[in-house]
Protein backbone atom coordinates (compact mmCIF):
# COMPACT_ATOMS: atom_id res chain seq x y z
CA UNK A 1 0.00 0.00 0.00
CA UNK A 2 1.19 3.55 -0.90
CA UNK A 3 1.19 6.15 1.53
CA UNK A 4 -0.24 9.36 1.45
CA UNK A 5 3.40 11.64 1.72
CA UNK A 6 5.46 9.22 -0.90
CA UNK A 7 2.25 9.50 -3.55
CA UNK A 8 2.24 13.66 -3.07
CA UNK A 9 5.86 13.44 -3.57
CA UNK A 10 5.62 11.16 -6.36
CA UNK A 11 2.87 13.50 -8.23
CA UNK A 12 5.05 16.74 -7.54
CA UNK A 13 8.06 15.24 -9.48
CA UNK A 14 5.60 14.06 -12.30
CA UNK A 15 4.50 17.56 -12.34
CA UNK A 16 7.64 19.41 -12.23
CA UNK A 17 8.49 17.00 -15.07
CA UNK A 18 5.99 17.84 -17.15
CA UNK A 19 6.29 21.69 -16.59
CA UNK A 20 10.26 21.39 -17.39
CA UNK A 21 9.30 19.15 -20.70
CA UNK A 22 6.58 22.08 -21.41
CA UNK A 23 9.60 24.79 -21.37
CA UNK A 24 11.57 22.57 -23.45
CA UNK A 25 8.74 22.95 -25.89
CA UNK A 26 8.46 26.42 -26.11
CA UNK A 27 12.69 27.23 -26.05
CA UNK A 28 12.96 24.63 -28.78
CA UNK A 29 9.88 26.64 -30.92
CA UNK A 30 11.16 29.88 -30.26
CA UNK A 31 14.04 28.77 -31.92
CA UNK A 32 13.18 28.08 -34.61
CA UNK A 33 10.26 30.28 -35.27
CA UNK A 34 9.51 31.35 -38.55
CA UNK A 35 11.45 34.31 -40.02
CA UNK A 36 9.36 37.33 -42.10
CA UNK A 37 10.28 37.05 -45.68
CA UNK A 38 8.94 40.36 -47.50
CA UNK A 39 11.25 39.94 -50.41
CA UNK A 40 12.31 37.28 -53.11
CA UNK A 41 15.27 38.20 -55.14
CA UNK A 42 16.07 36.38 -58.30
CA UNK A 43 19.97 37.14 -59.67
CA UNK A 44 19.94 35.89 -63.38
CA UNK A 45 23.15 35.98 -65.20
CA UNK A 46 23.43 35.01 -68.70
CA UNK A 47 26.40 32.44 -69.29
CA UNK A 48 27.35 34.24 -73.06
CA UNK A 49 27.56 37.98 -71.89
CA UNK A 50 28.03 37.48 -68.23
CA UNK A 51 25.32 39.90 -67.55
CA UNK A 52 23.89 39.48 -64.06
CA UNK A 53 19.80 41.01 -63.72
CA UNK A 54 18.33 40.84 -60.32
CA UNK A 55 14.27 40.75 -60.40
CA UNK A 56 12.06 40.97 -56.88
CA UNK A 57 8.55 39.99 -55.42
CA UNK A 58 8.04 42.47 -52.65
CA UNK A 59 5.47 42.35 -49.85
CA UNK A 60 6.91 44.42 -47.31
CA UNK A 61 3.37 44.73 -45.16
CA UNK A 62 3.35 40.68 -45.63
CA UNK A 63 0.44 38.50 -45.12
CA UNK A 64 -2.95 39.99 -46.16
CA UNK A 65 -2.89 43.61 -46.66
CA UNK A 66 -1.86 44.51 -50.15
CA UNK A 67 -0.89 42.56 -53.02
CA UNK A 68 2.71 41.37 -53.66
CA UNK A 69 4.68 43.71 -56.20
CA UNK A 70 7.07 42.10 -58.85
CA UNK A 71 9.51 42.43 -61.51
CA UNK A 72 8.75 41.08 -64.78
CA UNK A 73 11.88 38.35 -65.53
CA UNK A 74 12.86 39.53 -69.00
CA UNK A 75 14.96 37.16 -70.82
CA UNK A 76 16.67 36.25 -73.95
CA UNK A 77 15.73 33.53 -76.33
CA UNK A 78 18.00 30.81 -76.97
CA UNK A 79 20.49 31.81 -73.93
CA UNK A 80 21.95 29.89 -71.33
CA UNK A 81 21.71 31.25 -67.78
CA UNK A 82 22.55 30.89 -63.63
CA UNK A 83 20.38 32.31 -61.15
CA UNK A 84 20.49 32.32 -57.31
CA UNK A 85 17.59 33.26 -55.09
CA UNK A 86 17.37 35.41 -51.80
CA UNK A 87 15.00 35.78 -49.27
CA UNK A 88 14.83 38.96 -47.73
CA UNK A 89 12.98 40.52 -44.59
CA UNK A 90 12.66 44.23 -45.85
CA UNK A 91 9.80 45.01 -43.10
CA UNK A 92 12.28 47.75 -41.12
CA UNK A 93 13.10 50.58 -43.66
CA UNK A 94 16.53 50.93 -41.98
CA UNK A 95 17.49 47.41 -42.13
CA UNK A 96 17.21 44.70 -44.38
CA UNK A 97 17.74 41.13 -42.75
CA UNK A 98 19.05 38.55 -45.60
CA UNK A 99 17.32 35.03 -44.42
CA UNK A 100 19.03 33.30 -47.17
CA UNK A 101 22.03 32.99 -44.50
CA UNK A 102 19.57 30.82 -42.14
CA UNK A 103 18.43 28.88 -45.00
CA UNK A 104 22.02 27.93 -45.88
CA UNK A 105 22.63 27.37 -42.40
CA UNK A 106 19.51 24.98 -41.97
CA UNK A 107 20.08 23.64 -45.29
CA UNK A 108 19.47 20.10 -44.60
CA UNK A 109 15.91 21.72 -43.48
CA UNK A 110 15.07 23.16 -46.80
CA UNK A 111 14.29 23.12 -50.01
CA UNK A 112 13.61 25.33 -52.73
CA UNK A 113 11.45 24.60 -55.49
CA UNK A 114 10.56 25.74 -59.23
CA UNK A 115 7.93 25.19 -61.68
CA UNK A 116 7.87 26.89 -64.76
CA UNK A 117 5.37 27.43 -67.86
CA UNK A 118 4.59 28.51 -70.83
CA UNK A 119 8.06 29.84 -72.96
CA UNK A 120 9.84 30.02 -68.82
CA UNK A 121 12.15 26.62 -68.98
CA UNK A 122 12.54 24.35 -66.29
CA UNK A 123 15.33 25.41 -63.78
CA UNK A 124 17.41 22.76 -62.87
CA UNK A 125 19.25 22.55 -58.99
CA UNK A 126 22.98 22.41 -59.09
CA UNK A 127 23.64 22.97 -55.11
CA UNK A 128 23.30 20.35 -52.39
CA UNK A 129 22.19 20.61 -48.82
CA UNK A 130 25.00 19.28 -45.89
CA UNK A 131 23.47 16.07 -46.61
CA UNK A 132 23.85 16.50 -50.52
CA UNK A 133 20.87 16.42 -51.39
CA UNK A 134 19.19 19.40 -53.22
CA UNK A 135 18.85 22.72 -51.57
CA UNK A 136 18.07 25.11 -54.37
CA UNK A 137 19.21 28.12 -54.01
CA UNK A 138 21.14 28.08 -57.26
CA UNK A 139 20.33 26.86 -60.65
CA UNK A 140 20.50 27.06 -64.69
CA UNK A 141 18.13 26.84 -67.34
CA UNK A 142 18.29 27.85 -71.09
CA UNK A 143 15.42 29.54 -73.13
CA UNK A 144 14.55 28.44 -76.79
CA UNK A 145 11.71 30.35 -78.51
CA UNK A 146 10.36 33.60 -77.63
CA UNK A 147 7.20 33.83 -75.81
CA UNK A 148 5.81 34.16 -72.03
CA UNK A 149 5.09 32.14 -69.21
CA UNK A 150 5.62 31.94 -65.12
CA UNK A 151 8.53 31.04 -62.91
CA UNK A 152 6.99 29.99 -59.35
CA UNK A 153 9.51 29.52 -56.13
CA UNK A 154 8.82 28.54 -53.52
CA UNK A 155 11.02 27.70 -50.07
CA UNK A 156 9.96 24.84 -48.27
CA UNK A 157 10.65 24.27 -44.37
CA UNK A 158 11.39 20.10 -43.44
CA UNK A 159 9.92 18.61 -46.63
CA UNK A 160 10.66 14.83 -47.58
CA UNK A 161 13.41 15.07 -49.17
CA UNK A 162 14.50 12.14 -51.74
CA UNK A 163 11.18 11.44 -52.33
CA UNK A 164 9.64 12.54 -55.86
CA UNK A 165 6.28 14.62 -53.85
CA UNK A 166 9.48 16.80 -51.44
CA UNK A 167 7.92 19.95 -52.72
CA UNK A 168 4.45 19.04 -51.97
CA UNK A 169 5.67 18.05 -48.19
CA UNK A 170 6.67 20.07 -45.74
CA UNK A 171 5.68 23.83 -44.54
CA UNK A 172 5.79 26.64 -46.98
CA UNK A 173 7.96 29.93 -45.59
CA UNK A 174 7.24 31.27 -48.59
CA UNK A 175 6.15 31.31 -52.68
CA UNK A 176 6.07 33.84 -55.41
CA UNK A 177 5.41 33.60 -59.00
CA UNK A 178 7.65 36.11 -61.26
CA UNK A 179 5.84 37.41 -65.13
CA UNK A 180 8.51 35.74 -67.38
CA UNK A 181 8.88 37.13 -71.18
CA UNK A 182 11.23 35.65 -73.38
CA UNK A 183 12.30 37.71 -76.81
CA UNK A 184 14.67 37.16 -79.67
Amino acid sequence: MTSKPSFLFGLVILLALSFSSCEKDKDLDAENEQELITTVRLSITNTTTNQTTVFNVRDLDGDGGLPPTGDEVLLKSNSSYTLSVSFLDESDSGKIEDITEEVEEESAEHLICYASTGSMPTVTVTDKDTNNQTLGLKGSFSTTAAGTGTLKVTLKHEPEKGSTAACSTGETDAEVTFNVTVSN
